[in-house]
């Protein structure tokens, strides 16, 4: 592996700047380049609005001075641009103040033209004599400087396509790309255990991530992945196989990862490439030996890496097995104090029960992160009586803490938190928004508080996502209102869920359903089998595997549902219409994909 990139440049908010002449390669080489570094996981900035005057704009300035590397694309006409050789002055101002990197392109046009304004560029300069007499000279340093530096011109390539290869590489090897600032968000103490894994790969083509749950095993593959994928012909990060695999099966999981890596090749020819897979959360070897035995061979210098909790699962099937280490004391505290003070100190009042709380989480991310983010804002009293409480459980069990952090909640916060985890983990923060809105509540200001306690996250594409961990703590909290299904608030396991239905159970304390219909034989449900759900808001019937899905019979028909429901959604509804009455006052979300469905209900 490469050096580590340079600390001036893992503070800039964009790897490269494009600079260029619109008309002449907006919708051609520089599209075609902007595209390729995005590729690569290069955080590119590039001014698609049409400018306006002579003078660059403040943004645009910012953009310039907020990036590790500039691109000056040199077309036929780029001289012509006031905008454009005004920006030059500032990229080149930029190169001499921060040390900024400047790598030209001569696209169909000579650098002796540009070096000495000859051709077509004597022409532009010929019109800004007459115009704008006074810049002309530093435009004309400008344009001098930059095209003596080192750069690519395109007749020395064999075609567009082996330019931009090229012009890439380098980049890459410029920045010795480093992961970018939002993956590292946060990220505390974890530089021994990437340097370690790093140093794995250099030797070996298949690594395991071994450890305990919340110890950061998905985050350190994700810094790795992230900071190496761009010396990659095709990758894939694929996350929570455990989860895939249950609501999804195998071939969903094989699918998805032959589609990311075909993206830029064939899958026949993964065998000539050179591929970057990570395989998060494994958790049993069925898993490896089914994908091992569906894929291609993969091509010379090709890297896998793997995580699980299970070290069982990687022995045999890796060549070399990466213990996750927990934070040392330091790390600890300073992430711990990030996340209680949002800041690196605390005051002498809460040294004691700063050093109590380090040593209960032993250096694991995840009970830092949630006990520091519950603590924050808390007075002393409030951090002995939340101390105590995680402190009298076993050191091995991670849900007290969580439990403490669901216990600062609001009745609301904890309404809109077991929803998630019970029926929206990996759906989209918008869509959840309406739902829950739709069952009155405060939605948007309790995600919120529910994300600045790290009882979840929003992801890349705006879903809302949740830790295993505090799902299963969520889970546990359900399972213990009422010992049987019926009389809990929210119902997800099949077989509990098919129990219920098909005896008939229900009752009115049930407020949310979902039931994966691959997992369960099929099922008669009587007329009346929702009468006694009264307060049901939330209705899931989905075939979520690869499994035929159950079919539901309804020989009598339906009733009524609640008049609370806010979300129905039933595949392969067995009915052509709903049933009557069918109260929608509160109903957001209706979907009925493949089903029976003729009207929606009498008269509609």
């Amino acid at each position: 592996m490469g050096a580590a990139a340079s600390s001036s440049s893992s503070s800039k908010k964009y790897d490269v700047f494009i600079s260029f002449r619109g008309d002449d390669t907006r919708k051609t080489f520089t599209s075609h380049l902007h595209t390729s570094l995005c590729l690569k996981g290069i955080e590119t900035f590039i001014d698609y609005e049409l400018p306006k005057g002579g003078g660059i704009s403040q943004s645009l300035e910012e953009a310039i001075q907020n990036s590790s590397i500039c691109v000056v694309v040199f077309s036929g006409r780029y001289a012509t641009s006031k905008w454009c050789l005004n920006e030059l002055l500032e990229i080149l101002r930029c190169k001499q103040e921060q040390g900024q990197l400047v790598v030209p392109i001569f696209y169909q046009v000579d650098p002796s033209d540009v070096r000495h304004q000859r051709g077509a560029y004597a022409e532009a300069f010929a019109q800004h004599l007459k115009k704008n007499p006074d810049n002309v000279d530093e435009w004309r340093k400008a344009l001098f400087e930059t095209a003596n530096l080192a750069g690519w011109h395109s007749c020395n390539c064999r075609d567009e396509a082996e330019l931009i290869q090229n012009i890439v590489s380098d980049i890459i090897k410029k920045l010795n790309h480093e992961p970018p600032r939002s993956v590292l968000a946060d990220i505390v103490g974890i530089e021994e255990n990437l340097d370690h894994i790093e140093l794995l790969l250099e030797g070996y083509s298949t690594i395991g991530i071994w450890g305990m749950s919340g110890i950061g095993k998905t985050t350190m593959a994700r810094v790795v992945y992230t900071k190496l994928c761009s010396q990659f012909d095709s990758c894939c990060f694929l996350e929570n196989l455990r989860e895939k695999q249950v609501k999804h099966g195998l071939e969903y999981i094989r699918d998805q990862l032959f589609n990311e890596l075909s993206k830029d090749t064939s899958l026949e020819r993964l065998s000539r490439k050179k591929v970057f897979i990570v395989l998060d959360d494994v958790s049993n070897t069925s898993q490896l030996d089914y994908l091992k035995r569906e894929a291609p061979p993969l091509g010379p210098g090709s890297k896998v890496i793997i995580t699980s909790i299970n070290k069982h699962v990687l022995d045999g099937r890796v060549d070399k097995i990466h213990k996750a280490m927990a934070l040392s004391y330091h790390d600890s505290l300073k992430l711990f104090n990030l996340k209680a003070f949002h800041e690196n100190g605390y005051k002498s009042e809460y040294k004691e029960l700063v050093e109590r709380a380090i040593a209960y989480a032993q250096g694991v991310p995840l009970v830092l992160t949630i006990l520091g983010s519950f603590l924050h804002s808390k007075t002393v009293k409030e951090w002995e009586s939340a101390l105590r409480k995680v402190e009298m459980s076993s050191h091995q069990d991670i849900h007290p803490v969580l439990k403490v952090s669901y216990d600062g909640l609001d009745d609301e916060e904890k309404e809109i938190f077991l929803d998630i985890a019970s029926f929206f983990k990996g759906e989209s923060r918008e869509s959840v928004i309406a739902v829950l809105d739709g069952c009155g509540f405060h939605t948007s200001i309790g995600l919120r508080n529910l994300m600045d306690k790290a009882l979840i996250s929003i992801d890349d594409y705006h879903n809302i996502q949740m830790h295993d961990l505090i799902q299963s703590m969520a889970f546990k909290i359900v399972c213990q209102q009422y010992k049987n299904p019926e009389g809990r608030s929210r119902l997800w396991n099949p077989d509990e869920i098919y129990d219920v239905l098909k005896r008939n159970l229900g009752t009115n304390a049930i407020e949310g359903i979902c039931l994966d219909l691959s997992r369960i034989g099929d099922l008669q449900l009587s007329v009346d089998a929702f009468r006694k759900m009264t307060k049901l808001r939330i209705l899931k019937f989905c075939s979520l595997g690869q499994k035929r899905p159950a079919v539901v019979n309804l020989p009598s028909g339906l009733e009524s549902f609640s008049n609370s429901l806010s979300y129905l959604r039933w595949d392969n509804f067995p009915s052509n219409t709903l049933p009557l009455p069918f109260c929608t006052e509160k109903l957001v979300k209706l979907c009925m994909p493949n089903s029976h469905l003729e009207k929606l209900w009498d008269g509609i």
